[in-house]
Formats: C-alpha cells, sequence, structure tokens
C-alpha cells in the first residue's frame, strides 16, 4: 500500500515576523538617515536670503521636495513590512481557532 501525499500547509510566522521587523528596521534606519540628507542647502539658502535673489527661496523648496522624495521609498517599506505582521498574525489566529474547536466539541459533547 502506498501511503497518501499530504501538502504541509503550515505557515511558520515566526519567519514572517522576523522578516517583517527586519524591514521595518531597516525602513527607520534609512528614513532617519535621509531626513536630513540635504540640510547643507540650509546654508546657501541662509547665506543668499534677502539678496534680492528669489533663487534661495526656489533652492529651500527644491531641497524639502527632495528629501520628501528621498524619505518617502523608506517609509513605502515599512507598508509591506506592517502587512506581513498582520498576514502572520491572521495565521497565528486561525490556527489558535482550529487547535480550540475539537477542544470545545469534546466539551460539547461531554455536555450532551
Amino acid at each position: 500500500m502506498r501511503r497518501r501525499w499530504r501538502p504541509d500547509i503550515a505557515i511558520r510566522t515566526q519567519g514572517v515576523h522576523g522578516a517583517a521587523d527586519n524591514t521595518e528596521s531597516m525602513s527607520r534606519h534609512a528614513m532617519k538617515r535621509l531626513e536630513h540628507a540635504l540640510d547643507g542647502s540650509d546654508a546657501v539658502y541662509g547665506s543668499h536670503l534677502g539678496d534680492g535673489w528669489q533663487s534661495p527661496v526656489e533652492l529651500r523648496a527644491c531641497a524639502l521636495n527632495r528629501e520628501d522624495r528621498l524619505v518617502s521609498l523608506p517609509r513605502q517599506l515599512g507598508d509591506p513590512s506592517a502587512k506581513s505582521k498582520d498576514s502572520a498574525n491572521g495565521y497565528d489566529s486561525a490556527d489558535a481557532e482550529a487547535r480550540a474547536r475539537p477542544h470545545a466539541a469534546v466539551q460539547d459533547l461531554g455536555k450532551a
């Protein structure tokens, strides 16, 4: 008699949580480093402000816009991290419920 193959559908949520934590940590670290990447442009802005030229104001606006774009990429890394954690938590909850149901059924049968 041949043994039937049964698929292993177990999800190892520890790995999912670990990967999500790593991604979230990288995201935070990158955002922290990039938030002030263009601070040097503040010195240029300040040194030329009020001298009649419009370029310092435009430079400052450009630097702020660029900084926002630099930070947006690591911030986007945080979204999949949170979704991965939610997914892993959902699997953990489903597993806990699957373990609890037979126990509850046995208890209900004992009451009958």
